[in-house]
């Protein structure tokens, strides 16, 4: 019994003495990147076995503080923050095996997408990135936490700064939706979409109060532990970049109130950020960042020792008091209903056909993030978020924003070929997800065209669609790599399609089409040259299928491709010149196989066949360059056959490449191609043999991909040169 009211009185002291302590603030300051180095130093906090009371923090620091004050180690958030992705989280971009199969060939084509609303104004994003990725990061780390709830009730009380465009003020965001509010903290003006909310526009709180140990001390904290990721003023030789501009700016917007709140720090902790950037988030940044963030604090070891001998504290406190903050990420969720918000009840039952997450079902958050992926890549939506309410058994919320679907695009191109190319587009969408679409494109370059395309239906099943295509050729044929013919021809081409169905990777379609070839001149470089070629039209039937799975259009790491074609061409419905209609089969695979990492195997195999007697003109097999279909639609591409030349009526290419990474976005290819060609296809492979091959460098830029190629072949014999920058379109 003595025993029993002894330790009960001991525990009693205890208990009093940490009530009357001094609190301990936490605060963090805002600095991009720069932040990640906030993890480090938590991880000397814990060891040191110092308390923290209250969490303050701004933009990165508020994702850091928040995370830690609902129970994240310094351990857990090191290896979340080394294992994202951090280019596609700062970007509104879906992995392409999750886009629908009419968006992937449109995506990739453009350097500039406009949307036009439904006044026909044109719309300016609020933000270069909506912040679609990196909020449902944030949701993804707060489950739980996702109702609205005052963040004093939090395992450890927090809060973080936004600013406020409307009257330029800041806000202490002390409630509300956790995610939500670090996601407004981190919306660096002109970069991030702001968040609106209760008639506010939220940016990134650095504008007002990058360092607020103010509001630490508005809390209750006693003591303030700061830590200071803000970068230096930079000189005239420091602002060359946007983030160097952006991190100036930051810095003088709040230099005032900065300097007083430095002045309430008791333990200030900076560390060495330099030379990194708001925007470093490579592997080598955010590990260097995280190890100084780590050495600053363990440099401060006495200091950190002296404040626990201040609060009182045993020595024997260390790291594994905080063991029980560990929060474990469950990959499973127990769903009881799920509710579409943001569009109307015609759209909402056919979008959770495509969604299958069902109610009163069990999930993963793979699922989750494979559903959100999928409706934010229709392309209908601003963004697509979600809410988990209640828990254990929660209510999901899928959140759509609808944006206009009409759209002014605009893309660019420049190539040794052709020289410059514009593209030009604008699309009219009479609804969002289902109805009409009326697209123009018109491209500007040595052989321009006009498409006007009208269709019906919606985004995977297009049930019409019609189009029209005019376009002006001027093309020098050649053979064996010398000119042999100048061709001047307008051509017209008008398309019905009967059925379009648009899966994810697979495409498939069925139609037919009119094309008029209305030729002007036609020039021989041989007087004896036999080809008569007079204007003419044909009518054809067409089937295609389509399947890929490429990972990205340039530059793919792993996926394949299959497409088959087959058209049947008249000149009246049912014959050509009174005879037998004649046809064509095409036939492309490609797959990309990895070796390594760094090293990819690219096999490929390409051919055309045309089946029938006295092929018209216009039909015959081409072959040349770099560019599939660059002149005319059967075009095939070739190594070493510089320009456009015509070939048998039976055509098969095989071709390898070699691709290395050298490193981000640079790579280098070594490629062989053999193609082999007759009259006959059943005698194709005794026919004549064409060998050539290349070397290329190729850069994955903003703009698109750059290519510099050199190639030779047997057949031409002369070493090819060939320059890209811009989409291929």
């Amino acid at each position: 019994m003595k025993r029993s009211l002894v330790f009960l009185l001991v525990l009693f002291l205890v208990l009093d003495v940490q009530a009357q302590r001094k609190k301990v603030g936490l605060v963090l300051s805002g600095g991009g990147a720069k932040g990640v180095a906030h993890i480090g130093v938590l991880k000397v906090l814990e060891e040191a076995g110092i308390p923290i009371d209250y969490i303050a923090g701004t933009s990165m620091g508020a994702l850091v503080g928040a995370l830690y004050s609902i129970g994240y180690d310094a351990r857990t958030m090191d290896s979340l923050v080394r294992a994202q992705d951090w280019m596609f989280l700062l970007s509104d971009k879906v992995y392409r095996y999750n886009l629908p199969f009419s968006e992937k060939e449109e995506t990739e084509k453009y350097l500039v997408s406009v949307p036009i609303k439904n006044n026909r104004e044109l719309k300016i994003p609020s933000g270069f990135i909506s912040g679609q990725n990196i909020f449902n990061l944030f949701s993804d780390l707060t489950i739980g936490y996702h109702d609205s709830l005052d963040f004093h009730r939090l395992p450890i009380p927090f809060a973080c700064v936004a600013s406020n465009l409307v009257d330029g003020k800041e806000v202490v965001q002390d409630r509300g939706t956790l995610p939500l509010a670090m996601r407004a903290s981190m919306a660096i003006p002109g970069v991030f979409a702001p968040v609106r909310r209760d008639g506010m526009v939220l940016v990134d709180g650095g504008i007002s109060n990058n360092f607020p140990v103010d509001i630490a001390k508005e809390m209750g904290a006693d003591i303030i532990i700061g830590v200071d990721v803000q970068a230096e003023l930079k000189d005239a030789s420091g602002l060359e970049s946007v983030t160097g501009i952006i991190d100036q700016m930051t810095s003088f917007l709040g230099i005032q109130k900065y300097e007083e709140n430095k002045k309430m720090v008791n333990v200030y902790i900076k560390p060495d950020v330099y030379p990194y950037s708001a925007a470093s988030f490579s592997t080598r940044a955010v590990d260097t960042l995280i190890m100084r963030g780590e050495e600053v604090a363990r440099a401060q070891w006495d200091e950190l020792m002296k404040l626990k001998r201040e609060l009182g504290i045993p020595e024997g406190k260390n790291a594994a008091d905080t063991e029980d903050k560990v929060v474990l990420l469950n990959d499973t969720l127990t769903i009881d209903e799920v509710h579409l918000t943001g569009i109307d009840a015609r759209d909402e039952k056919w979008l959770r056909k495509k969604i299958r997450i069902k109610n009163y079902s069990r999930i993963t958050l793979n699922d989750l993030h494979h559903a959100i992926a999928e409706l934010y890549g229709i392309g209908a939506f601003s963004s697509v978020s979600y809410k988990l309410s209640g828990g254990p058994v929660y209510d999901l919320e899928l959140i759509l924003k609808q944006k206009p679907m009409s759209s002014l695009n605009l893309g660019f191109r420049f190539d040794s070929e052709e020289m410059a190319a514009i593209l030009l587009n604008t699309t009219i969408s009479h609804k969002e997800l289902r109805g009409s679409r009326l697209s123009l494109t018109g491209r500007l370059s040595m052989n321009p065209y006009v498409k006007l395309n009208y269709s019906l239906g919606n985004t995977f099943l297009r049930r019409f669609e019609l189009g029209y295509t005019f376009k002006y050729n001027n093309l020098d044929i050649y053979h064996k790599g010398k000119k042999q013919d100048n061709i001047e021809y307008a051509y017209h081409k008008v398309e019905l399609g009967g059925s379009d169905i648009y899966f994810r990777n697979f495409k498939m379609q069925i139609g037919a089409r009119y094309e008029y070839f209305n030729y002007e001149s036609f020039l021989f470089s041989d007087r004896d040259h036999n080809i008569r070629v007079k204007p003419e039209g044909f009518f054809s039937y067409y089937g295609l299928a389509h399947l890929e799975t490429f990972d990205k259009r340039y530059y793919p790491t792993r996926g394949i491709s299959l497409k088959v074609d087959y058209s049947l061409y008249t000149d009246n419905f049912l014959t050509y010149n009174d005879g037998a209609p004649f046809s064509a089969i095409g036939l492309d695979f490609e797959s990309v196989l990895s070796i390594t990492r760094r090293v990819k195997f690219i096999p490929s195999i390409y051919g055309r066949v045309l089946i029938g007697n006295n092929i018209p003109y216009p039909y015959l097999n081409c072959m040349g360059g770099d560019v599939a279909g660059r002149y005319v639609d059967q075009q095939l591409p070739f190594l070493g056959i510089q320009h456009l030349e015509i070939f048998d009526n039976s055509l098969v290419v095989a071709k390898i490449m070699l691709r290395y990474n050298l490193g981000r976005n640079h790579y280098i290819s070594l490629s062989g191609n053999y193609a082999k060609q007759d009259a006959n296809f059943f005698d194709v492979f005794g026919g004549d043999d064409i060998i050539g091959g290349g070397v290329g460098y190729s850069y994955d830029s903003f703009v698109g991909p750059i290519d510099v190629t050199f190639s030779l072949s047997d057949w031409s014999k002369k070493l090819g040169f060939y320059f890209n920058l811009g989409y291929y379109f």
